[in-house]
């Protein structure tokens, strides 16, 4: 019984430890030397590359910008004069949960311009005019995304990013947290989750589920609760938590849809109920995906012969000739997956982590369809030389992007890409 009630607490608790990590990593973490204040906006001036590894699962369409937002000491501004149009910007409000409560961008906006207040659930000021997101805790992150469409658009980019501000409230304090050191340690990892529990209240309907839990240490607020547990079963929180680890590195395709060899986003991908399953892989392998309106990732571990997909292969990846339905862009990313299901991209030759509808000098055949070769060295080819995606020596996986995806891509009746043993 305590066993199972360990397993269920670790997978409901599991996003919270990602977000303080990812947190302190951004705003405390002395190797960081861009380490940056609460309420303050940090932009990533770069795209993204075989380095970049600060999350999971980066992307090389567009550059991030972050901010983690304290809302202890009262409402954040958030402003962003207009931005250029047809291009593709978001701000993605997300809670301690990995839920988004608000997503304001070119689907939604245009091209802006946008005021917005954020208010905590303790705010009493009313607000004068404008608008207001009211986030459901003290805390959130702000995650942006501005398109860049290769190197040379960077500047543009740049301009991007410089159009939003954020206002903190005067005399802000920022007390102290807990340091999360490793989630592998049910000491520290049931101290950063309750501190988080504790700042950023559950929803109602989990209020009791959590009571449930009290007795085997996942307190709200009790960052000393590991002290107040018995003997029997702090040691089996010491057994259980390395066996949870692994067994939530081989549920990374937990709760998503599978389309034509693809599994897809799922439906409550990015605001996810009580889908904790999904919650928590999510967390680990793909922390701050967007919810399917405003995009939807596709990954796949196998070629159509369903043999794990490995860089000592050549492939061709098929985009049939209807191409990828959206209102934006897509584009194929090439990961190598890590010792405990991160992700990142291949280290190669000609520096493409990525190949989408922008890519430079990419060919298309005549009926509108796409090739592109991935395999570990140039091909010979001069036109499929052009779409080259590298990959790495050994196993790897492919995810495919898609922003501002239409009803078919959504639904799942779009004609997906194959892949094909060369």
């Amino acid at each position: 019984m305590q066993e199972s009630k360990i397993a269920a607490a670790f997978e409901y608790a599991f996003p919270l430890f990602e977000m303080a990590r990812t947190r302190y990593r951004a705003l405390e973490d002395e190797v960081n030397a861009q380490r940056h204040a609460p309420n303050t906006v940090r932009h990533e001036r770069h795209l993204s590359d075989h380095t970049s590894r600060w999350i999971t699962a980066p992307n090389n369409d567009t550059l991030y910008s972050n901010a983690w937002l304290d809302l202890s000491s009262g409402p954040v501004q958030i402003r962003l004069d207009k931005m250029p149009a047809g291009r593709y910007w978001s701000l993605a409000f997300m809670d301690v949960f990995t839920n988004h409560f608000a997503i304001v961008g070119q689907r939604l906006e245009g091209a802006g311009p946008v005021d917005l207040r954020v208010s905590g659930p303790d705010e009493q000021e009313p607000i004068c005019g404008g608008r207001e997101v009211r986030a459901p805790g003290r805390d959130a992150w702000l995650f942006i995304r501005c398109l860049v469409d290769g190197q040379d658009d960077l500047p543009n980019a740049h301009a991007m990013q410089e159009r939003i501000d954020i206002v903190a409230p005067p005399d802000a304090i920022y007390g102290a947290r807990v340091v999360p050191t490793s989630s592998r340690d049910p000491r520290n990892f049931l101290a950063v989750a309750n501190e988080l529990l504790g700042r950023n209240p559950p929803p109602e309907g989990e209020r009791a589920l959590l009571a449930e839990w009290a007795d085997i240490g996942l307190r709200p607020g009790d960052t000393e609760a590991w002290e107040r547990l018995g003997d029997a079963t702090r040691e089996l929180w010491k057994a259980s938590i390395g066996p949870l680890h692994d067994k939530l590195r081989q549920a990374s395709a937990s709760g998503r849809r599978e389309i034509q060899g693809w599994f897809a986003s799922a439906k409550d991908m990015g605001d996810f109920g009580q889908n904790y399953p999904l919650r928590a892989s999510v967390a680990l392998g793909g922390l701050g995906a967007l919810p399917p309106v405003e995009a939807m990732y596709f990954v796949r571990f196998h070629d159509d012969e369903k043999q794990l997909l490995d860089g000592r292969q050549r492939y061709v990846l098929r985009i049939p000739p209807t191409g990828i339905p959206t209102d934006s862009f897509w584009s194929f990313s090439m990961y190598e997956p890590t010792a405990d299901s991160q992700r990142f991209f291949v280290e190669n030759t000609i520096r493409r982590y990525s190949i989408g509808n922008r890519t430079h000098g990419i060919v298309w055949n005549e009926d509108g369809s796409m090739d592109i070769p991935m395999q570990r060295d140039e091909p010979s080819d001069p036109r499929l030389r052009a779409n080259w995606l590298p990959t790495p020596d050994g196993p790897f996986q492919i995810s495919l992007r898609t922003y501002m995806p239409r009803d078919e891509l959504r639904e799942g009746s779009a004609a997906m890409p194959r892949i094909d043993r060369r």
